[in-house]
């Protein structure tokens, strides 16, 4: 099982080479709008990409929750947990 650590490391990792930044610019109140290219597509695949890197699956609801790093990770460790 993976720790808390290594678990936000790779929801970082992944924002950050979705939105093209640096993962050090991820905080925990970071929000869609701290990113210049979080657009509707990006959303897409930012979604698409945290479900394959962690082999989980996200409800329509979710996607639509998923505009801060906080509740990403949230989703994630639900998920995880499930």
């Amino acid at each position: 099982m993976s720790s808390s650590w290594d678990v936000d490391r790779r929801i970082k990792d992944v924002m950050a080479e979705v939105l093209e930044m640096d993962p050090g610019a991820i905080s925990e109140t970071f929000h869609r709008d701290d990113a210049p290219l979080w657009d509707s597509l990006n959303h897409l695949r930012l979604v698409s990409s945290l479900e394959e890197a962690f082999g989980i699956k996200f409800t329509m609801k979710e996607v639509g929750e998923m505009e801060r790093y906080d509740t990403i990770r949230r989703l994630v460790s639900l998920r995880l947990a499930a």
